[in-house]
């Protein structure tokens, strides 16, 4: 990976009272709140490491990204941008001449990029944190501005990390990635490397959740007609309470306030034998939205709700309170699948993964 320094800008920890308000407001009020002076220009060219400390502790390196190894697909996505997303988001860009988010990166871990993080943590004063109530979480940051300390991390990303993989933030590097190449927003760190702002996490400070579907039946289905439909694909057992499924090719299912445990028969699975990885959303897209409930284009489908697992069970079954709704709560996708899909150049289905941490708006910016 080809990373470099840069100059950012972070919010004035004098002018904010309430951090949960703040950074809730800042993706509509960035131009605004920059104006009015809420934000502080760093004077050297750095990179940092950023912990999240919340129920788990996750700690990256935040650096600009020489657009150039996104070019050469080194840096690879798991699903496709979506033409009106990318419209909003190129609008924004132009307005912001920011990026206000980092775009999140996992990579292979590194014990030598693990030791200097560590090692510099306990070494260095934090260049600013911020707490958050909601979700109580402590986001801190360290400056790497030294030079020698500078090359170093240059040299341990280019030693270590071949590849990265975006969990977080499809759209913001594509754009940003177009943008730069066609000369509509200008570097102001060095026009030779252009950078997307990036913070790269190991594999092994990642958390993938669960991401949930709440499915509105069609009115002429009853639930006794869709379970026996639904008989055709899966073995179904009665749960006595509330669970999520506890391995690959297996669902659990909330209907009419009962649960149920569903696992794919064999002679579902032969059928998709030739594929080099089968995703049980995959199976669910096919089986049960496409062949069952007659929705083709599932993009755009409005009887489906999407629930992160990261909310829990009591989320997913507020979220299926009505008459004729069903909550499917599925197995988190691996990590190795996504990186198996991803290299072979292939996709996920829309909202397969929920990846955490999930970093907040405004907290670190690069300009252009």
């Amino acid at each position: 990976m080809k990373i470099y320094p840069f100059r950012a800008s972070y919010p004035n920890a004098e002018l904010i009272s309430s951090a949960d308000s703040f950074f809730s407001s800042v993706s509509k009020e960035y131009i605004n709140y920059k104006n009015a002076g809420f934000f502080i220009d760093s004077k050297k060219k750095a990179l940092f490491i950023y912990r999240i400390q919340g129920i788990k502790v996750y700690t990256g390196i935040i650096a600009a990204n020489d657009i150039s190894d996104l070019e050469q697909n080194k840096i690879l996505g798991h699903e496709n941008t979506i033409t009106e997303k990318e419209q909003a988001m190129l609008s924004l860009m132009m307005l912001r001449k920011s990026m206000i988010k980092p775009v999140l990166l996992a990579h292979i871990p590194s014990q030598e990029i693990d030791d200097f993080k560590r090692k510099y943590i306990s070494e260095n004063k934090a260049a600013y944190f911020f707490k958050l109530s909601n979700p109580a979480e402590r986001h801190t940051f360290w400056a790497i501005d030294n030079k020698d300390d500078i090359n170093q991390v240059k040299s341990l990303f280019k030693k270590n990390i071949s590849k990265a993989y975006i969990a977080d933030g499809h759209h913001r590097a594509s754009i940003t990635a177009r943008l730069v190449r066609s000369n509509y927003l200008h570097d102001q760190d060095d026009h030779s490397h252009p950078g997307l702002l990036c913070a790269f996490f190991p594999f092994t400070d990642l958390t993938i959740y669960d991401f949930n579907r709440v499915i509105t039946l069609p009115v002429q289905m009853s639930s006794i007609r869709f379970m026996a439909q639904l008989s055709e694909y899966c073995n179904i057992m009665v749960s006595s309470k509330a669970l999520k499924p506890v391995a690959k090719n297996q669902l659990t299912l909330f209907l009419n306030q009962e649960w149920f445990i569903l696992e794919w028969k064999q002679v579902i699975l032969d059928q998709y034998k030739d594929r080099t990885v089968v995703l049980d959303v995959d199976l669910f897209n096919d089986c049960i939205l496409k062949n069952i409930l007659e929705i083709s284009d599932i993009k755009s489908a409005t009887e489906i709700k999407y629930v992160e697992g990261v909310s829990g069970l009591e989320s997913l079954m507020y979220a299926a309170r009505s008459p004729g709704s069903a909550a499917f709560c599925l197995f988190p996708v691996a990590k190795e699948d996504v990186i198996r899909i991803s290299d072979e150049g292939e996709v996920l289905p829309p909202k397969s993964t929920w990846f955490e941490p999930r970093m907040k708006n405004g907290m670190i910016i690069k300009e252009f």
